[in-house]
C-alpha cells in the first residue's frame, strides 16, 4: 500500500509562492486501478511525481510498504524508483536511435545486468504488450499506440509493484487508447498499483478508486464497483 498523508507541495517562483498540493491524503492499493482527475494546474502531475519519489513534498508523509519516502536521500529514492515502481509518460520518452528491445531493455543495462539478460527480459516485456513482432523496430517506425505499448513494456522490466501513468492516452486515438487502458488495467488485477493521471472523463468508468483534483485538493474520492 502507498499512503499519502497531508502532502503538501509549494514552489518557489521568484518571490511568488505556488501551493500545487495543499493538504493530501491518499491510499493505493494493490489491486487497485486507480484514477485521478482534474483540470490543467490541479495538481495532478505532482501528486505523481511525488508518490513515484520525483519529487519531495514541502510537507506530510508518503509511505510505501512501512517507509516514509520523504526521508529518504537522493541515491535511495532513486532506487525505490528503479526496483519499485514503473513509469509512463504521455509523450512515451523513447531513445529515438534504440530498438524497441533495446529501449525496453536499457533500464536493466543502466543498473549493470548483463545485455543477454536484459535482452531476454525485454524480448518477455515486449510480448506481454503483443509487440514480439515489433522488437527491432526504432520509434520512427512505430506507431503512437505502438511506441506507448513498448514505453508501458519498458515501465515493467524491473518488475515494479507500482505503475503510475501521467496521461498514457493523451497523445493516441479514442480506440487505441481504450487497449492501452485495457493494459494497464490488467495490470491492476495481476496485484499491481496503478495510478493513472489524465483530464479525460471517460477514464473514470474504469476507476476502481476515482479521485478529483481542485487547486492542489481533493474535491471528491469514490470508490466504485467497475464490471469486468
Amino acid at each position: 500500500m502507498l499512503s499519502l498523508h497531508d502532502v503538501q507541495k509549494t514552489y518557489e517562483m521568484g518571490e511568488t509562492q505556488v501551493h500545487a498540493l495543499r493538504g493530501v491524503s491518499l491510499q493505493l492499493l494493490p489491486t487497485q486501478f486507480s484514477v485521478i482527475m482534474g483540470h490543467s494546474g490541479s495538481g495532478k502531475s505532482t501528486l505523481l511525481h511525488v508518490a513515484g519519489c520525483l519529487d519531495v513534498p514541502t510537507a506530510g508523509t508518503v509511505e510505501y510498504k512501512g517507509r516514509d519516502l520523504t526521508t529518504l536521500t537522493s541515491r535511495e529514492r532513486a532506487d525505490v524508483r528503479s526496483s519499485e515502481i514503473g513509469f509512463v509518460f504521455q509523450k512515451y520518452n523513447l531513445v529515438g536511435n534504440l530498438t524497441a528491445l533495446e529501449n525496453v531493455g536499457l533500464p536493466l543495462l543502466l543498473r549493470g545486468k548483463s545485455a543477454k539478460y536484459a535482452s531476454a527480459r525485454a524480448r518477455q516485456a515486449l510480448d506481454l504488450v503483443g509487440l514480439a513482432d515489433r522488437k527491432n523496430h526504432r520509434p520512427s517506425k512505430l506507431s503512437g499506440g505502438e511506441q506507448q505499448r513498448v514505453a508501458i513494456a519498458r515501465s515493467l522490466i524491473n518488475e515494479p509493484a507500482m505503475i503510475l501513468a501521467d496521461e498514457p492516452t493523451g497523445n493516441l486515438d479514442t480506440g487505441t487508447g481504450e487497449r492501452i487502458l485495457d493494459l494497464l488495467r490488467g495490470l491492476a488485477d495481476d496485484d499491481k498499483i496503478v495510478l493513472v493521471v489524465t483530464h479525460n472523463p471517460d477514464i473514470a468508468g474504469m476507476a476502481d478508486l476515482l479521485v478529483t483534483l481542485r487547486d492542489g485538493r481533493i474535491a471528491a474520492q469514490q470508490s466504485l464497483e467497475v464490471v469486468r
